[in-house]
């Protein structure tokens, strides 16, 4: 498979797992009266049904997958530069090079 497919899927699993751990939580959420922790109580629901950490293996099924979709030219400086250079390069043959003042 190519890296835009991978990134899709990924994306996709990370989207999916996440939305079912929030459906347990807000399932579990009536249940939790008290919490004792500064995470709140949605957080508490979470912890205490077990979906803390599928949440975060979500969050990182994402960002594999949003990092999988990005260009690999924006990681590589000089890729861009080399990349301008080859452009101008063929525009100048096409079109002439340009008189500045």
């Amino acid at each position: 498979m190519n890296r835009q497919a991978i990134g899709v899927a990924l994306v996709f699993a990370g989207i999916i797992l996440y939305g079912i751990v929030h459906i347990t939580t807000l399932m579990y959420l009536p249940s939790v009266m008290t919490y004792s922790t500064q995470w709140g109580k949605y957080l508490q629901a979470m912890y205490d049904s077990g979906g803390l950490i599928a949440f975060i293996v979500s969050i990182v099924l994402f960002l594999i997958g949003v990092f999988l979709l990005l260009p690999k030219s924006i990681f590589s400086v000089k890729g861009v530069m080399s990349e301008i250079r080859e452009r101008d390069r063929e525009f100048n043959e096409q079109y002439g090079t340009r008189k500045t003042q």
